[in-house]
């Protein structure tokens, strides 16, 4: 094994931790959503949930695609400082402001997509048909500054020709020319096949968490969720902090209306969070073992009864330290690493993982803090109720200990605003909001575990006087609670005794979108008359089932063409099986041809046959309603032998079973491998068994 460091399984942050990142990326479901569909706008989680990792993969992902433009917009704190100055003469009026935002955001996204169009050399020499676009990109590149510099610079002196506030957003409007501009940008992307992904972080960098900042924040959502909706060929992603946008929230009267359905949670559990340190362990140590289980044991010891460190168990000891956030877990073992390193060990035990945990729990504490007390004033005090006592209380003990707290405010300096907290809370109210950032869990006794979220959900039930109240672990020692973590001797007990669920939302919207597209195939009746229908759902499947595997999947792509071919999408070669494809055949871009019937001959894989040269190599695939997976002895057979030998090209029937057997299994995120290894498997049985066997047709007689 190599030299350990103090940063050997990668930087704490993203933007730092290029070097590991993009190789060890685990696919998160979160992450599979984002790629299979535009459900989603918005992307909230916590500090050190992923957000920037998964920024910085999209951006590598997307970029890679043929004819993709990828508009990453990541501010510096100064940045955001100087575009929050745009809004300064609205004076904190949340509905001015966001009707503003909206503008201004907008506004700046339509110019930074016409700006490259503008720069291509499919569309530059278009660009003369639009001199609304030309007058506006004459002015968008005269100035050299970044994103927000421009828009900044560009809107300010509008705003003060105007005596009003109403007159100030009427004349942005018009002198931004907003409606003039869609126009174009949708004229210019509806003659060629270029797309746009958008991709915006960091934008809680200088932000006040305040009525203003969530109406800035809102006004982006919006215009993003709006592109989504209405642009075909431009997917905006926006990655937040959670508690951005709890304020968000709080100030929006029509948050649950307009935004709410946007957002998905970062979430990871037990099983990403040992497969994201497997693969980072296996790639540093260069183990190159295959099962994430003898990876960890591996690299980790026991050191004795109640002291494991090795298998199932062992690893969440060390989770109980972290928020289940990748930031903790890294940052946790890297440390951990080092101070088995500083003693001559390659590997870790829980002595190492208990010396740090320490600092790590006063870190996490600070954070929760930091993060919640402009949206929660009452948190602070609130937290501070639970120091040097029990971390598992009753829900009357928890309540008898908040109640205390009001009367003490004035003697700790509280602000107003936590009084406030606790006058319309109160109690019950501020426990609920302790439970919805994770500070405390409930019992659930069913599953016999101690239930915490980290969503930003409130309880999805009423408190009970009989629920068990937990103080979640990675904060007890820095509250000083009476069982600590660190304590041998309690150790055993703790983790048997204590074991901790992470809720997630994430994983039932999948289920729910997967399973509604199986349900689909249903009422889509076979015959030619519904052929559209089908060809939909197969569009809707094959997006599902390949993708972050084929890119830009279209319906008739070339539909002027005299050879309409019904699906095709572009072979990214990133999995074991499209690499094999593109490899053995040549194939750059994916035909799929879809038949709304069952049996399929020589006519179909004649017109197949004939849809496959140039960039789409020497295999296709037909689609079809057959419930068989395999080829059918006979002319069937045949048929596909005798042009894979005389025309040297290879067609693959896919059967609706194929896609909807995989879109079950996607139902998991874990199972994202399914779709490789079935595919591998299929491309085996066609070249060993299907193309060696001789002729299913009976010899003539002479």
């Amino acid at each position: 094994m190599k030299q350990i460091r103090a940063s050997l399984l990668g930087e704490q942050t993203a933007e730092h931790d290029g070097k590991l990142l993009l190789s060890n990326f685990i696919e998160t479901p979160e992450y599979r959503l984002l790629i299979e569909t535009k459900d989603c706008t918005v992307i909230v989680g916590r500090r050190g949930t992923g957000k920037s990792a998964m920024f910085a993969k999209l951006s590598e992902f997307w970029g890679g695609q043929k004819g993709a433009n990828v508009i990453r917009i990541a501010p510096e704190d100064f940045q955001t400082i100087i575009f929050r100055g745009i809004f300064k003469p609205f004076n904190g009026l949340y509905s001015h402001i966001r009707s503003t935002s909206r503008i201004v955001w907008k506004y700046g996204l339509v110019m930074e997509m016409l700006s490259h169009l503008s720069k291509h050399f499919k569309t530059k020499d278009k660009m003369s048909q639009f001199p609304t676009s030309l007058l506006n990109l004459k002015r968008w590149h005269s100035n050299p500054n970044d994103f927000f510099t421009k828009l900044s610079q560009i809107a300010v002196p509008i705003l003060k020709s105007a005596s009003s506030v109403e007159e100030m957003i009427a004349n942005l409007h018009q002198e931004l020319t907003i409606n003039e501009l869609e126009k174009d940008l949708l004229a210019l992307l509806n003659q060629t096949n270029l797309r746009f992904f958008i991709l915006i972080d960091r934008m809680d960098e200088g932000y006040e968490n305040d009525e203003s900042g969530a109406a800035i924040v809102s006004g982006a959502i919006a215009v993003a969720a709006e592109i989504n909706k209405k642009q075909e060929h431009v997917r905006a992603v926006i990655f937040q902090r959670d508690n951005i946008l709890r304020a968000v929230k709080k100030f929006d009267p029509d948050y649950t209306r307009n935004i709410e359905g946007e957002v998905l949670p970062l979430h990871w559990d037990t099983y990403q969070l040992q497969n994201l340190v497997a693969k980072r362990l296996n790639s540093v140590f260069n183990l190159n073992i295959e099962n994430t289980q003898k990876i960890w044991d591996r690299c980790s010891a026991n050191e004795g009864a109640g002291r494991e460190l090795q298998g199932g168990d062992g690893f969440k000891k060390c989770l109980q330290f972290t928020l289940y956030r990748p930031r903790d877990l890294l940052s946790l073992l890297n440390q951990s690493f080092f101070n088995a390193g500083r003693e001559g060990r390659n590997t870790i035990v829980l002595k190492d993982v208990e010396k740090t945990a320490k600092t790590i729990s006063g870190n996490r504490l600070d954070d929760l803090k930091k993060e919640y007390s402009s949206i929660f004033p009452a948190l602070p005090s609130a937290v501070s109720a639970f120091e040097h006592g029990s971390p598992e209380l009753t829900y009357s003990e928890s309540l008898e200990l908040l109640d205390q707290v009001p009367g003490l405010l004035g003697a700790i300096g509280a602000s107003q605003a936590a009084e406030q907290d606790f006058a319309i809370l109160k109690s019950d109210g501020v426990l609920r909001a302790l439970y919805s950032v994770g500070f405390i869990g409930t019992h659930d006794e069913n599953s016999n575990t101690f239930t915490f979220c980290h969503d930003g959900r409130q309880p999805d039930r009423e408190f009970t006087i009989q629920d068990r109240i937990l103080v979640h672990p990675c904060y007890w020692i820095a509250l000083n609670l009476t069982r600590n973590a660190l304590a041998p001797d309690e150790a055993e007990q703790i983790n048997d005794e204590y074991e901790i669920k992470v809720t997630s939302v994430s994983p039932e919207i999948r289920a729910k979108r997967i399973g509604t597209v199986i349900a689909s195939l249903g009422s889509i009746d076979e015959g030619r008359d519904h052929a559209d229908d089908f060809e939909e759902w197969v569009l809707t499947a094959a997006q599902t089932v390949f993708a972050g595997h084929l890119g830009n999947l279209e319906r008739k792509p070339n539909g002027n063409s005299v050879q309409r071919r019904d699906i095709v999408g572009t072979n990214l070669a990133c999995s074991t099986a499209w690499n094999r494809i593109e490899k053995d055949y040549q194939v750059r871009q994916a035909v799929f041809d879809a038949k709304n019937y069952k049996s399929v001959g020589r006519d179909e894989y004649r017109q197949m046959s004939t849809y496959l040269n140039g960039p789409y190599g020497r295999l296709g695939f037909l689609v079809t309603r057959d419930e068989d997976e395999n080829l059918r002895t006979g002319s069937e057979l045949d048929w596909v032998r005798e042009i894979y030998r005389t025309e040297n090209k290879l067609i693959i029937r896919l059967s609706v079973k194929f896609f909807t057997r995989l879109l079950g299994k996607l139902r998991n995120p874990e199972k994202h491998d399914a779709v490789d290894n079935a595919l591998s498997s299929l491309l085996d049985t066609y070249e060993r068994q299907y193309l060696s066997i001789p002729s299913s047709r009976a010899a003539k007689k002479r």
